[in-house]
């Protein structure tokens, strides 16, 4: 986490020396379909959305810094099943925000159109993620794995300090761009583990999206 830290300071400061012409700023929104996983746990799928701005700073030579604040609202339904009779539902909503540092390359093709590529770190802030537990098992088998549906209601995942509240990624992706309008797409690759209660066993956040962006 430090290194990630260093690197991002360092990539900052190292841009803010290079001459700034001019500023956008661009309002997007989008779909977003983060996933948990690891070795020792079964991956965890989320699917929702993200509304938030951007600012754009212009560099040379066709590149740009994005960053901005993105909000995002996501959701699990997620069952595991001991038996054919037996199994737990975990429904989780996670709210968040995430806040990029990107460089941006673009490639003009006419006055109103271009490609662009972008990549950089990303840190995401976790604000809430409830979870419901349903526990549908029999007796001898809520005494084999320790689990009862008493142990579990609604639940804050991060006020019981069971996962990180910070999630450190690299993010890349691309896009297109006509007149005003983007449509991007982009990979977030997780850094740090989230996992709180046992920090042995790793536990990574990625996440893909696609949004529509429009520029002011």
């Amino acid at each position: 986490m430090y290194k990630f830290f260093k690197f991002s300071l360092l990539f900052i400061f190292s841009l803010g020396f290079i001459a700034v012409s001019a500023q956008k700023y661009s309002l997007e929104a989008g779909f977003v379909q983060p996933k948990r996983t690891g070795a020792q746990f079964s991956t965890t799928y989320f699917n929702g959305g993200r509304l938030g701005g951007n600012v754009e700073f212009e560099l040379r030579n066709n590149f740009s810094l994005l960053t901005g604040a993105l909000y995002s609202l996501v959701y699990s339904n997620k069952t595991q099943y001991y038996s054919s009779t037996d199994s737990v539902n975990y429904k989780t909503f996670g709210h968040s925000i995430d806040i990029p540092v990107q460089v941006q390359y673009s490639l003009p093709v006419s006055k109103n159109f271009k490609f662009f590529a972008f990549a950089g770190p990303n840190v995401g802030i976790g604000l809430a993620q409830p979870q419901k537990i349903t526990v549908t098992m029999s007796d001898a088998m809520k005494a084999y794995t320790g689990i009862s549906s008493a142990e579990y209601a609604d639940n804050d995942l991060y006020t019981k300090s069971a996962i990180q509240r910070i999630n450190l990624q690299i993010s890349v992706g691309g896009g297109l761009q006509f007149k005003n309008y983007k449509l991007k797409s982009g990979y977030d690759f997780g850094i740090n583990s989230i996992n709180k209660i046992d920090t042995s066993k790793l536990l990574h956040q990625n996440g893909w999206y696609v949004s529509l962006v429009y520029q002011f």
